[in-house]
């Protein structure tokens, strides 16, 4: 890299500013760093969920939602992934004892496993009070539809989105029910 008498030139810092993140998101480099990578987060994820098949596209949002609320969780999920394999753990049924052995690890998987339930992270304004350590509404959302917490009743319920019928569809009762 040459320099100019005043230091870098600026093809030279813009050249190192667009390769400084492309490297980054090689598994190698992410490794290197103490970084994860989004395969290895989607993977946690299935682990953490129990279930197969989850969207990549939302464990991206969940990974960059919760890195945005701390800085320091991309290094918290690979020292998780890492304690995880010391313990064998490779499902959730052996999760309350690895919990209890680590600690420090556990909220990092509920963190997590609540972004994959409710669809959002952090903390929503009806939760958020100074008095628990919750003073703002740092809450992002992630994902609506592809929230697991509708799964179980999904054969009998639909996902509560908008009216299904007219402006007060509800308001008088089906034939079957008016009929006698």
């Amino acid at each position: 890299m040459r320099f100019t008498k005043k230091g870098l030139s600026r093809r030279q810092v813009l050249a190192t500013s667009l390769t400084l993140p492309a490297l980054g998101s090689l598994p190698g480099f992410a490794r290197a760093a103490g970084l994860v990578t989004l395969s290895q987060f989607h993977d946690l994820c299935g682990t953490l969920t129990g279930k197969s098949g989850l969207n990549l596209e939302i464990s991206n949002r969940i990974l960059t939602a919760l890195t945005a609320l701390d800085s320091s969780f991309p290094q918290k999920v690979g020292s998780l992934i890492s304690a995880m394999k010391t313990y064998g753990l490779k499902d959730m049924s052996d999760f309350k004892q690895f919990a209890e052995q680590n600690a420090n690890q556990a909220p990092v998987a509920m963190s997590i496993i609540s972004a994959w339930y409710l669809g959002y992270t952090g903390t929503p304004l009806m939760d958020a009070t100074p008095a628990v350590g919750h003073p703002v509404d740092d809450a992002t959302f992630v994902t609506y539809v592809g929230a697991l917490m509708y799964a179980p009743t999904a054969d009998t319920t639909v996902i509560p989105s908008y009216s299904r019928g007219h402006t007060n569809y509800w308001v008088n009762p089906p034939a079957s029910q008016s009929a006698g």
